[in-house]
């Protein structure tokens, strides 16, 4: 790897899709700060929120299982911790609502950032530089805006996807707005396209939306052509906008949102089990791969060493994939992962091992973290772990828009749990 291309990788790291929630409401310092240092109450609202109260600790073990969950993408777990450790220090607080709890006209929404997990080019850089960006974070902003578009007023927020940042993102939306943020989210995992989407997959509308730029650009979106067009639309946006897309769209009553298969249920809950079964493995010296497996009843995939990781910035997604070199009992064996921001299909060998919608995270073997893509290193130590996928996406809908198929892959669907191996002994 070229020294260059190493320079790109390391400024990338430190700043994946876009911060700009994190940078307001007098961050600072405290970016810096763990989320575990607990909130500064000094002029913080006391009015009780709804649902089951998320101190520091559960937020920390949400955003750690949100990163096996993200599957390499969702943002880094680094910022996810930097959005949330502003607003704990400002005082806002966060709960989970289950969604049974909505009444049946209470209605909620989805906020959520659209971008490429790549580097800008210079040229794009020159290009966008006289814009001058607004004081305001995008995710919020749209939020807002669809409130207002509708005239109606959202009692919670659902989150897009389950990501270190883009979970984040929707808890904060929501804690500044002052409103919990449902336990449920819209995919059961992170995902490249805004159509693998369990509202649209369930026979409900996602229009109208709100998007907002990180330069300020504001519209409503009222009506597309076919659910589709809602990534194409919102993708063209984001590449002509730096990555920086805040969107929130799924405008649901309460009814609709308990209708079967529209939300994915108590997956926030579930990543907060992954991120504290991690914790207190690593307090109790134990395996924490192994704890993180046995409490999402995943798989243990693979063990091995990166070898290459070729990756290019295609029309806004990030496309490459990792190659690992088997040790251990998958010594004489190579594992091939191919991912669109977020890990799709694994090869082991020359034949497919995991196929689309189920969940693929690489972990480093020493210390059992999530590797976001691409941030992986030339002789790296890891290891391979899969969850199913949720019911929704196992569907003829679900596999329509998520399957093998819709990636180009001509293969028939198999599930994870049959590929004839087990989970780590």
């Amino acid at each position: 790897m070229s020294v260059e291309m190493e320079d790109e990788i390391n400024r990338f790291t430190a700043r994946r899709r876009f911060l700009r929630g994190a940078l307001l409401g007098g961050l600072g310092a405290a970016v810096t700060r763990d989320i575990q240092a607990g909130p500064a109450t000094e002029g913080a609202s006391r009015t009780p929120l709804r649902g089951r109260n998320l101190n520091p600790q559960a937020l920390e073990d949400l955003l750690v299982g949100c990163a096996y969950l993200g599957c390499g993408g969702g943002g880094s777990l680094a910022e996810g911790r930097a959005e949330l450790a502003g607003a704990v220090q400002s005082g806002l607080r966060f709960s989970l609502l289950p969604v049974d709890a909505l009444a049946d006209d209470e209605w909620v929404a989805s906020p959520y950032g659209i971008g490429s997990n790549a580097p800008r080019t210079e040229a794009e850089k020159r290009k966008y530089a006289a814009l001058v960006r607004p004081e305001t974070d995008p995710v919020e902003a749209s939020f807002r805006l669809l409130s207002t578009h509708l005239r109606r007023s959202f009692v919670a927020a659902i989150p897009g996807e389950l990501g270190p940042w883009s979970t984040a993102a929707a808890l904060v939306t929501a804690a500044r707005l002052g409103i919990p943020t449902l336990d449920a989210d819209r995919v059961g995992r992170a995902t490249p396209e805004a159509n693998q989407d369990s509202v649209s997959t369930a026979g409900l509308s996602t229009v109208p939306l709100a998007a907002v730029t990180g330069f300020g650009d504001a519209l409503i979106l009222e009506k597309v052509a076919a659910g589709s067009r809602v990534e194409d639309i919102l993708r063209a946006i984001s590449v002509t906008s730096l990555g920086e897309l805040g969107v929130t769209d799924a405008a649901l009553s309460g009814r609709d949102a308990r209708r079967p298969g529209a939300l994915v249920l108590g997956s926030l809950s579930l990543a907060e089990r992954l991120g504290r079964a991690n914790r207190m493995a690593l307090a109790q010296g134990q395996d924490p791969i192994r704890a993180v497996i046995a409490a999402g009843e995943g798989l243990h995939l693979f063990d091995g060493v990166v070898i290459e990781f070729p990756w290019r910035d295609e029309a806004g997604f990030l496309n490459g994939e990792v190659l690992i070199e088997g040790r251990g009992r998958d010594r004489g064996s190579r594992y091939r992962i191919h991912y669109l921001n977020e890990n799709l299909t694994a090869w082991r060998d020359a034949a497919v091992d995991v196929m689309p919608p189920d969940l693929i995270s690489v972990v480093d073997s020493a210390s059992g973290a999530a590797i976001a893509n691409p941030d992986f290193t030339v002789g790296q130590r890891v290891t391979v772990i899969g969850f199913k996928a949720p019911t929704i996406w196992r569907t003829p809908a679900g596999l329509s828009v998520f399957g093998p198929g819709h990636f180009g892959l001509d293969t028939p669907y198999r599930p994870i749990e049959d590929r004839g191996r087990v989970s780590a002994d």
